[in-house]
């Protein structure tokens, strides 16, 4: 029987089908289709509609789950319903005093709305927990203009938004990291491979993705 001929796909080909494969495997290990993942995966595409409702419906399966209520809390806020983002951040942060995100989320939501104390109580827990040092004097910097004199409404969505800025590049960098470190461990869990491994049979080679 004569050997299987090897396929070879350009650079932009191989991508497209190293992400097929690699979605076609977490659907399989039921990673990439749960409600929790897809609301995850939604919000930080900005789809903070379709995330709500996959938060909700996570909740639903499982009404003690933290995450999933923090998620709701968050998208909540991003699409300014901000009573109902502080409901649940509020629960969040009763179960969790210590929950980093709903902590800033929650004092975000109370300083967009007026409530200055409130926005101090949340910011300062937030600021004690340590986060990462830029966040963190961004963070003191807000709360120095919530004790000073009254900030008008244009001042408070600047300053929310300029955490919020912050946040989401710290939370990008995170994710930027973690995903060099999954491709590191792919190279040392298959040292045979070039590049990382994209399933059985493939590799690459020359800048091309080969298959058998």
């Amino acid at each position: 029987m004569a050997p299987l001929a090897a396929r070879v796909y350009s650079p932009a080909v191989g991508r497209a089908l190293a992400g097929a494969w690699l979605l076609a495997t977490l659907a399989l290990a039921g990673c990439a289709t749960t409600p929790y993942s897809l609301g995850a995966a939604a919000a930080r595409q900005g789809n903070y509609a379709e995330a709500l409702a996959h938060y909700q419906e996570a909740l639903a399966a499982d009404p003690n789950r933290l995450d999933a209520l923090v998620g709701l809390g968050v998208a909540r806020y991003k699409l300014g319903v901000l009573d109902e983002a502080i409901e649940a951040l509020e629960r969040a942060v009763a179960r969790a005093p210590a929950e980093a995100t709903a902590r800033l989320y929650l004092g975000l939501s109370y300083l967009r709305r007026g409530d200055l104390p409130r926005a101090d109580e949340h910011l300062t827990a937030f600021v004690g927990l340590q986060p990462e040092r830029r966040l963190a004097a961004q963070a003191q910097r807000a709360l120095q203009l919530i004790r000073g004199k009254p900030l008008p409404q244009e001042t408070r969505d600047f300053v929310a938004a300029s955490l919020e800025d912050e946040a989401e590049l710290i939370q990008e960098a995170s994710e930027a990291w973690r995903a060099l470190e999954y491709e590191r461990l792919n190279r040392w869990y298959y040292p045979y491979y070039p590049g990382s491994f994209y399933g059985p049979g493939c590799y690459w080679r020359s800048g091309l993705l080969r298959c058998f």
